[in-house]
This record gives structure tokens, C-alpha cells and sequence, in this order.
């Protein structure tokens, strides 16, 4: 890939792994208080779990466009095709 787009995955990438920590760890965080089964608690927590779950979606996107693939390239032509 180009340096531009492994740049836009870096950037979708970080912050994303940060999002699904935070999320983790407020889910936790919820579990841990005795009174958390109130319906308060209850909504942050799915709020929280959304919020995870779309962090690592963006992450698996960012992941796609970091890492790197095999391709063959013609010398001739120019021609690229995935090696897999």
C-alpha cells in the first residue's frame, strides 16, 4: 500500500485500540460498583459496549490498511497482482 493510506490506517488504528481499552476498562469499572444494577448502570454499560464494539471495527479497518501483503508485479508491464 502507499504511504498515505498505511498513514490513514495508522491513524484510524490508534485511536481505536485507545477507545476498546477505555471501554474495557469503564466496563469494569461498572461491574466492580455494588449498585450497578440500577437502570442507569445498565445503559452505560450497553453505551459501553457499543462504544467498543465500533472502536474494533475501526480497528480491524485500520489493521487492513497497516499490515502488508504480498504482491508480484511484472517488470515489463507494471501489472500487480496479490500473491495469495
Amino acid at each position: 500500500m502507499s504511504a498515505i493510506v498505511v498513514g490513514i490506517g495508522y491513524i484510524i488504528l490508534i485511536p481505536s485500540v485507545i477507545g476498546v481499552l477505555i471501554s474495557l476498562l469503564a466496563l469494569l469499572n461498572i461491574a466492580s460498583v455494588p449498585g450497578h444494577d440500577s437502570a442507569a448502570g445498565t445503559i452505560a454499560a450497553g453505551v459501553l459496549m457499543g462504544f467498543g464494539v465500533v472502536s474494533l471495527v475501526s480497528g480491524l479497518l485500520g489493521w487492513l490498511l497497516v499490515m502488508k501483503k504480498d504482491i508480484l508485479k511484472c517488470n515489463y508491464c507494471g501489472a500487480v497482482v496479490a500473491a495469495s
